[in-house]
């Protein structure tokens, strides 16, 4: 016997049902639901309270907009015509190099992704029906994340480049706030951190892991050089010369182009020569698979996850080294000026950032009372002396 339905078909000869006080359709397949752009089963029509026929309208206008005929607005097109623009431009800037290319690419195939949930969201619109509160709508099913800032981001470019082509007057995207995420305050501990190195050589099966002496040096190098994931992963072995290693940050490149020379310590000079002598293969990079191709960021950060549910570590991530390492920096006598030309970051408060609060600050507030109030009468005052009767 099937278990009991938990939703009745509330109007006949349709998919639609009454759920939390609410006339819902669910579709056979997913349809993209005009309101945040999501493909989901469950849509809700109207409530109950506003009737049977107000559902089936909705319901028919939802239709509508999943036929062919969806995109009839004018958004769709000025959108892709910006959009042409941008991947023409991007393409301009892409990088040479093979490695870089390709990491390039997957950030175009990303951006491609993000294009398509703002065109299905907004396609029957016409620009000039758009406002700020369809916006604040749209990304509002990302709060709390980054990706609400991002979506708003991108509409907030695209919606200038239609003022500054004369199709719009005001850019709506303009006057939608959104929340920043809680800023990250994880700090790993110096025990955290070496018990999740030592959960690299091991795997979960007690055996040594191909890879795990490796990824000790990627996980090192970070820490040592106070770079990002990326450049550290990227490393080539021509850019380590006896002066130091000159990075310049590929995340920045196109902005600021801000470059920064780090000199070697005897750890980092060790921690360089270690790589260099594990692995069959001799690579191009310092931190490289057995194959001698640079890691991925979803390989290494999968490995570097699993070592830490061996360590028994919860919360953190490969990012955090940076900040441990800029922390630690502080904590040895390092200003902020010195830590943020390390980090290559060209706004102070980028930096900031970066540095977890590990002590409570203490108060050097001591305050007195005044004089009167310490010379009064130490005995409290009844009910009956103030005028109140007792019960």
């Amino acid at each position: 016997m099937g278990r009991h339905r938990k939703t009745a078909l509330a109007l006949a000869l349709s998919r639609i049902y009454v759920r939390h006080k609410k006339y819902a359709y669910f579709a056979k397949q997913p349809l993209i639901n005009p309101k945040t752009g999501r493909a989901t089963r469950w849509h809700v029509l109207c409530s109950v309270e506003e009737g049977e026929l107000r559902a089936r309208i909705a319901l028919d206008a939802l239709l509508k907009r999943q036929s062919p005929g969806h995109g009839t607005g004018n958004f769709v097109r000025a959108f892709n015509l910006w959009k042409t623009n941008v991947l023409r431009k991007r393409d301009l800037d892409a990088p040479k190099d093979p490695v870089r290319l390709k990491i390039w690419q997957r950030g175009t195939k990303t951006l491609l992704s993000v294009y398509g949930v703002i065109e299905k969201a907004f396609g029957d619109f016409d620009l000039e029906q758009i406002r700020p509160t369809d916006i604040a709508l749209f990304v509002d099913q990302w709060e709390g994340r980054r990706s609400a800032g991002a979506y708003r981001g991108h509409m907030s470019k695209f919606f200038a480049w239609c003022c500054r082509t004369d199709l719009l007057e005001v850019n709506p995207a303009r006057e939608v706030e959104v929340a920043k995420p809680p800023a990250r305050d994880v700090y790993i501990t110096d025990d955290q951190y070496v018990a999740i190195r030592n959960a690299l050589l091991v795997g979960k099966d007690g055996k040594p892991t191909r890879s795990g002496a490796m990824v000790q040096c990627y996980m090192d190098l970070p820490y040592l050089l106070y770079q990002r994931g990326t450049e550290i992963r990227l490393l080539r072995r021509d850019q380590v010369t006896d002066e130091g290693i000159a990075f310049k940050p590929s995340k920045t490149e196109r902005s600021s182009a801000k470059q920064v020379m780090v000199p070697l310590s005897e750890d980092a000079k060790a921690v360089l020569a270690r790589a260099q002598s594990l692995g069959k293969v001799r690579s191009l990079y310092v931190v490289h698979t057995e194959h001698g191709q640079p890691y991925t960021a979803g390989g290494i950060a999968s490995l570097f996850k699993r070592a830490c549910a061996r360590a028994g570590v919860t919360g953190v991530t490969l990012k955090d080294i940076r900040a441990k390492a800029a922390t630690d920096a502080k904590e040895r006598g390092y200003g902020e000026a010195q830590i943020q030309v390390a980090l290559a970051h060209t706004d102070l408060k980028t930096t900031r950032g970066y540095l977890r609060g590990r002590n409570l600050p203490v108060s050097e507030l001591m305050m007195e009372l005044p004089k009167e109030i310490l010379a009064e009468p130490a005995n409290i005052p009844t009910a009956k002396r103030l005028g109140r009767k007792r019960k």
